[in-house]
């Protein structure tokens, strides 16, 4: 399946960021209006509540003349906090699971010294 295919597995805010790039809405100059996102094969409630969080993330900014912008260099910085987090969701029962295992076999443990 192609990257750009507007699919099931896409979800409504990599389209809504793919309207953005597609139209270099990257700037306050190349700011675009709402009015743009009618080829968007999304609701438009879907796509004013998904413009919403990516504003409330700053990865959206709106202009004083009602237009709207896509920062990647935010979307980058909320790439790294969101991965970083799914990382400690991991580690953290790795680690518990770890301590576990070591406090039930601490005398096998110290038996091999």
């Amino acid at each position: 399946m192609s990257k750009k295919d507007n699919s099931a597995r896409k979800t409504a805010a990599r389209i809504v960021m793919d309207a953005f790039i597609k139209r270099k809405a990257t700037s306050p100059e190349t700011a675009i209006p709402i009015e743009k996102f009618k080829d968007v094969k999304l609701s438009t409630s879907v796509i004013s509540y998904t413009i919403a969080n990516f504003m409330e993330d700053e990865v959206v900014y709106k202009t004083g003349d009602d237009r709207y912008y896509f920062s990647m260099e935010n979307w980058k910085k909320l790439e790294k906090k969101v991965t970083r987090g799914y990382w400690i969701m991991v580690a953290i029962p790795i680690i518990c699971l770890a301590g576990v295992l070591l406090l039930r076999h601490i005398g096998d443990i110290i038996a091999w010294f």
